[in-house]
Parts: structure tokens; C-alpha cells; sequence
């Protein structure tokens, strides 16, 4: 089961996040340039081609009307309810395994699928996983552009026939706090806010690293993925006092119902 619900953003609660530039200055904030050249428009970004690699699919491709599917689309609504200008969500979870990247992979595509252009952006740089979802690598990475060694115009890949793209590495980064940290990222996220409706980013875990504090001023709304019977009720606990107000959503994962997994719908 998948169930969502909505953390109030005026609960009192942890204000242990660091706090930098808010979501709102990035989205005004001017980009270099530099990063972007000329960029071309959405439809004639280059379609990433299978090239033969075994992938995992989203569930819009292995059952696009089954229950799973229409869960993601019923998640797609509430965050558009809440945001119906469109904005960036950071996919996070207390630990790893919790299916962080499953579930950013089939919320931008449950996104796109409602016609809004979506950028899945892979910002978990000491273990990225989209990388088993996505056909082939691109050319040119996330850590590429950063360092100056290719545009995001360039780096962005289109991955289905609904708008939806990608952005992210194959490996993981050196020194990726120094990656988060800089002002190339910042520039990345500013023009992916101005080119795309809706940025997912599939983030870090919560409590493994310090790497999602650098992420969160990037994130309009937060949602934390938790495993039924596999996640630690301390360490969801934990998240959820770390993320404090920040949390926006809690997404339940494979939760049973009557003796039966599947896929169900809640709302907080």
C-alpha cells in the first residue's frame, strides 16, 4: 500500500534544520548562463533510446490503470492541490531501502502523465539509484554540469513520451557535500525552476548523512518514504523530529491490507 498523509506545516515541532536560502529566493534567483548555453526547448530534448540494459519499470509502464498507478496519480493531485504553480519536492526517508527513488521515479512520471513538464533530478550523490529505472546513462552527468564540463541544456534527457526528464549520475560523487554546497547546483536548480513545472528530487536518506540539510532550502515541499515492517519506528521517529516543520507528507510503502499487499491511499 501507498499512503499519504499531510504533516500540518504549523506543527511546532523540530527546528533543527538549518535554514539558508529559502525555496522562494532560489526560484527569483538569476542562474549563470553559463550552465544552460543554448538550451534547447522541452520537446527537442533528446530521448533517452533503450540500449538494452535490464531496468526496473514504473508501474505506469508494467500496469498503467492497476492500483498502484492510480495511487501515484491520486499523490500527483494532492501535490498539486497544494501547489498548483508547480514547485520542487524533495523524496527523502529515514535510512536506506525505504524506496525513496521507487517512489520519486513514479511520482514525476505520475506528473508528467497529467501534462505537467517534470524534472526527475537525482540528488542522492553518495548512492544515486534512478539508474535502475532509466534506459540507458546520458551522455553527460549531473556532477558533469556542476564542474563546468557540460550545460544542463545539454545533460537533460527525456524519458517517455509524457514530459517527463532527467537529470542525475551513474555513480557515486567525490566529495559530495562540496557538490551540494555549490553555487554550479544552485544555478542548476534555479534553471530547472524556470524551464520545468515540477522538479522531484530524489534526495539522501534523513539520518545517514548531513547531505539532505543542503538540499532542503531547494525544496517547496518535503515528503519522507517509510517501509511498513521495514523501517524502525525510532528511526521514522527520528526523521520526523529531524525534518520538523519542513515535512510536508509521509508516504507509507508496502503496507498490507487483510492479508495482502498492495497499494492504498491515506490523507492526513
Amino acid at each position: 500500500m501507498i499512503s499519504l498523509s499531510l504533516q500540518p506545516a504549523s506543527d511546532p515541532r523540530s527546528r533543527n534544520v538549518r535554514s539558508l536560502r529559502t525555496s522562494a529566493d532560489l526560484a527569483s534567483a538569476p542562474y549563470d548562463a553559463s550552465i544552460l548555453h543554448a538550451a534547447p526547448e522541452l520537446d527537442d530534448i533528446k530521448r533517452l533510446e533503450s540500449g538494452g540494459k535490464a531496468r526496473d519499470i514504473s508501474v505506469f509502464e508494467a500496469d498503467p490503470n492497476g492500483v498502484a498507478a492510480e495511487q501515484f496519480r491520486l499523490m500527483q493531485h494532492r501535490l498539486s492541490n497544494v501547489r498548483s504553480s508547480g514547485g520542487s519536492a524533495l523524496i527523502t526517508s529515514p535510512g536506506p531501502a525505504d524506496g525513496k527513488s521507487l517512489n520519486a521515479y513514479n511520482l514525476a512520471w505520475a506528473l508528467a502523465e497529467a501534462g505537467h513538464s517534470t524534472l526527475l533530478l537525482e540528488l542522492d550523490l553518495r548512492r544515486p539509484s534512478q539508474n535502475r529505472y532509466i534506459p540507458t546513462p546520458p551522455p553527460s552527468s549531473l556532477v558533469d554540469v556542476i564542474k563546468g564540463e557540460a550545460t544542463a541544456g545539454s545533460a537533460v534527457r527525456r524519458l517517455s513520451d509524457v514530459p517527463l526528464f532527467y537529470l542525475g549520475l551513474n555513480k557515486p560523487a567525490s566529495k559530495p557535500v562540496k557538490l551540494l554546497r555549490s553555487k554550479a547546483l544552485q544555478d542548476v536548480i534555479c534553471w530547472a525552476r524556470q524551464t520545468f513545472s515540477w522538479i522531484i528530487i530524489d534526495g539522501p536518506p534523513v539520518l545517514a548523512v548531513a547531505d539532505v540539510e543542503e538540499i532542503l532550502p531547494s525544496a517547496d515541499l518535503v515528503l519522507l518514504v517509510v517501509r511498513e515492517r521495514g523501517t524502525p519506528r525510532l528511526l521514522v521517529e527520528r526523521a520526523v523530529e529531524h525534518l520538523g516543520e519542513r515535512l510536508n507528507f509521509v508516504i507509507y510503502n508496502n503496507v498490507s491490507l487483510s492479508g495482502r499487499y498492495g497499494y492504498g491511499y491515506g490523507y492526513r
